[in-house]
Formats: C-alpha cells, structure tokens, sequence
C-alpha cells in the first residue's frame, strides 16, 4: 500500500513561461523499490507531462484557450497522475496497487482590491482613485507614472461558485511591526515581497516574491470566506515594480507571457496603443520581473 504526497496544486500566473511545476512523491510502511509515473487523464486546457522515475511534473496551459478569457477571470484545470509502485516486504519484492490523484492548476491575474491605500506622489491614496499618468512610488526607481489601470468587480455568486477567486487577507502587522498598517487584501496569486535571513540562506537573495495564497500558513494571513462582493485591480506601469500597499511591499502588475494571453481582445488593443513597441515583442517587451519569485515548494520553506 502506498500513499501519494507532495505537490497537488499549482498555479499559471503571469510569470513567464506560462508553466506550472511540482514534485510528486510515495510513502509507504514498506521499503520502496521502484515507482513508475504516468498522465491517466490529461489536462483540458493545456498540456501535462511527469517524469516517470521522479514525480516531477509540468503544466503548459493553450495559449489559444486562453487568450478567449476575460480580463480578471480565474480558472482552474485539473489532470490526474497514476503511480505503480514496487516495495519490498521482508525480502520479497511485490507491485503495490496503482495510487491515483488529482493535479489542480488555477490561473489567476493579479491585482489589488478597491480601497488599498497606494503611497503616491501626494500620500496614501485608495487604488480605485488613481489614474493613469499619476505616480505611484515604486521601492527601485522612486515616483513611476502608472500606464494602464483596469478593475474587475466579481458578485457573490462567482465568489461562491469559485472559491479561488477569494482574496487573501493580511492583517495588520502579519509580515512584522506595522506591516501592513492596515488589513491588505489581495488576490490569491498577487505576490509579497519577503525578505530576511532566511531568504538570503535558502535563495541566495535578500528579497523574494511569493504569493499571497503560499503564505496562508503564516500567523495572521489567511483566504476570505466572506461571499461579500469584491472589486479587483490592476496597475501597470513601464517595468515590473516594487509598490507600497497598506505600508507593505507589493507587486505591480507583471505582463510576461501568461497575463497577456488571460487579458481580453479590448484590452490587448489598448496595451498596443499605450506601448506599440512592446506589446507586440514575442520576446516579451515588458522586461523581466523585479525579484525571485518563488514557486509553492519553495514558499513552503519559508513558513
């Protein structure tokens, strides 16, 4: 008898390339032999592979499939893996019964929610006042004007029926003494910068992005239940970016590949005409993105 364990979810956000990654692994009472992984049931939108010997798999999501979604709508794609496994028993080497499981990859872009108070130009001002060319006060390269802004209001309805979509709340102070000076919600993929001794010990780096949903084991930062209806947004300025939210660093929004394929045919136009050198770049023209980001397993490691 063996057990699956490891990672069972994984996200596509807008960090290119448009992949998902994650480690399978087995336990067992008995000593394991050999394992032997496989794709029983393949993805619907995308494509998924897993090495046989390892666990390790990999998500590619249709660039076409999704370049037909609605700017701020979130989805979620499922493939399940098999395991046939040898273990030994006394000496005697048996085929333990195959174990199955399920992959959950989400696909979210990343914003802010109305009334997150954004250090500008002129002070502290709530997102959902902001326009573009106003500055915004980035940790890199100071004051930055703010180039495209777009919002996504989702009812309970769409709350309910997709709990993904819930944001993660981080109360005041969850990240150390008045960071964030108020609760700051965001969606579930919108990435925090962390920082710290074991940041610079386990990534070689002062700084890194995670997720909000990959910090929900830390004290004081967990996913919403309320079916309240939520308003989303995003702010995008010339290069990825450091902001302050709430007191607390957050990202701007990051256009690699994944996010250009989940905005809408409007507003692919409208990056056109903001940015005609750029938007068009099939090396993507919105530069690289402005920390480490950690993927899930490696986010774990922090908590």
């Amino acid at each position: 008898m063996v057990s699956i364990v490891g990672d069972t979810t994984g996200s596509v956000t807008d960090d290119p390339p448009n992949v998902a990654t994650g480690d399978l692994d087995i336990t067992s009472g008995a000593t394991i032999v050999s394992q032997d992984w496989s794709i029983q049931t393949p993805p619907d939108h995308g494509t998924a592979s897993i090495d046989p010997a390892t666990g390790e798999w990999t998500y590619t999501v249709d660039p076409t499939f999704f370049d037909s979604l609605d700017n701020g709508e979130i989805v979620t794609d499922t493939f399940t893996v098999e395991v046939n496994a040898v273990v030994s028993v006394f000496g005697f080497n048996f085929n333990a019964a195959p174990e199955t499981t399920d992959v959950t990859i989400t696909i979210e872009g990343v914003c802010f929610t109305a009334g997150t108070l954004i250090e500008t130009e002129v002070g502290s001002q709530p997102i959902e006042t902001l326009q573009v060319n106003d500055e915004v006060l980035t940790a890199d390269h100071g004051l930055q004007p703010i180039r495209w802004i777009e919002s996504s209001r989702l009812d309970h309805g769409r709350l309910r029926a997709n709990p993904s979509m819930r944001p993660v709340r981080l109360t005041a102070g969850s990240l150390g003494p008045d960071i964030p000076s108020r609760d700051l919600l965001v969606s579930q993929q919108h990435r925090i910068l962390i920082s710290g001794p074991k940041v610079q010990m386990l990534f070689g780096a002062p700084e890194v992005l995670v997720a909000a949903k990959h910090l929900c084991s830390w004290p004081g930062i967990d996913i919403e239940t309320s079916d309240q209806p939520v308003e989303y947004l995003h702010i995008l300025l010339d290069r990825h970016e450091i902001l302050t939210a709430e007191g607390a660093p957050a990202e701007s929004l990051f256009l690699g590949e994944e996010t250009l394929y989940t905005l809408s045919s409007d507003a692919l136009q409208e990056l056109v005409e903001i940015f005609p050198d750029r938007a068009t770049d099939e090396h993507n023209g919105f530069g690289n993105a402005a920390r480490l980001i950690l993927r899930e397993h490696e986010a774990r490691a922090l908590a």
